[in-house]
């Protein structure tokens, strides 16, 4: 899935992260803006309706870090939240 990146060609931000949930169950970090636009305009969209009908799906454990890519969110009663 995730192959080699290169690094160098990537946009580099820090972000705090911040504990929600029964007893910091989950941390939460932003999704830049402009990575929301830019998903938004490659499916010719808009940001709000990209907000609407995607959800972001993060990928771990064999990798060093976390690959996040948006899927579309399935109809209502096939909701894998997982």
């Amino acid at each position: 899935m995730v192959d080699e990146i290169d690094m160098t060609t990537m946009f580099k931000r820090r972000y705090k992260m911040r504990s929600v949930g029964e007893d910091g169950l989950n941390t939460v970090v932003s999704i830049p803006r402009i990575v929301l636009q830019r998903e938004a305009e490659k499916r010719g969209i808009t940001l709000a309706q990209f907000l609407e009908s995607y959800r972001a799906v993060a990928t771990f454990d064999n990798i060093d870090g976390i690959y996040y890519t948006f899927e579309p969110i399935k109809e209502k009663g096939q909701n894998d939240a997982r």
